[in-house]
C-alpha cells in the first residue's frame, strides 16, 4: 500500500501539479485513510471494500479517538484524494476495482 500511495502523491505533484498545502493536505488525509484500513485488517489497496471507505467517511464526519471530526470542506477534499487514490490504483493495474466509485 506504501508504493502505491507513494506513486500517487508523485503523480499529483509531477503530473497534476498541486500545490506544496494541498499535497501536503492530501499527504496528510491518505496517511490517515491507510492507518484506517490497517485498523480494519486492509494491508493492500486490493483488499479495501466499500464498506471500509463508507466507516473511513464516517470516521471523517464524526471524529475518533484521534482525530476531531472534519469541517464540510476539509472532508470533501478527504474524499477527493480517497477516490483518487483508488482511481489511480485501478487505471495503474494495481487493483481491479474501485471501491471508492459509488462513494460520496
Amino acid at each position: 500500500m506504501e508504493a502505491v500511495l507513494s506513486s500517487y502523491l508523485a503523480h499529483l505533484a509531477v503530473e497534476r501539479g498541486l500545490a506544496a498545502n494541498t499535497l501536503a493536505s492530501y499527504r496528510r488525509d491518505l496517511r490517515r485513510y491507510v492507518d484506517h484500513l490497517r485498523a480494519r485488517g486492509r494491508l493492500e489497496l486490493d483488499q479495501v471494500g466499500e464498506a471500509d471507505v463508507q466507516a473511513f467517511l464516517a470516521a471523517l464526519r464524526e471524529g475518533d479517538g484521534e482525530h476531531p471530526a472534519l469541517v464540510a470542506s476539509s472532508a470533501a477534499r478527504a474524499v477527493s484524494a480517497v477516490r483518487g487514490l483508488h482511481r489511480f490504483a485501478l487505471r495503474e493495474g494495481v487493483t481491479a476495482h474501485d471501491p471508492a466509485h459509488e462513494v460520496r
